[in-house]
């Protein structure tokens, strides 16, 4: 799984700017900070669901 402190450092990297991050990123870093996206979003469902505590 991916941690927030890589995926915050490859954004602050391009600013915490998503249109420079899209246009400028690496196709690894591209993935792995969508990734982390994804499996917060999904953690969070899951928790409000009550599937996860």
């Amino acid at each position: 799984m991916i941690d927030k402190e890589t995926a915050q450092k490859i954004l602050d990297k391009y600013d915490r700017d998503y249109a420079t991050f899209s246009e400028k990123a690496t196709r690894k870093e591209f993935h792995t900070v969508l990734k982390y996206v994804a499996d917060e979003s999904n953690r969070r469902q899951r928790k409000q669901v009550g599937l996860d505590k």
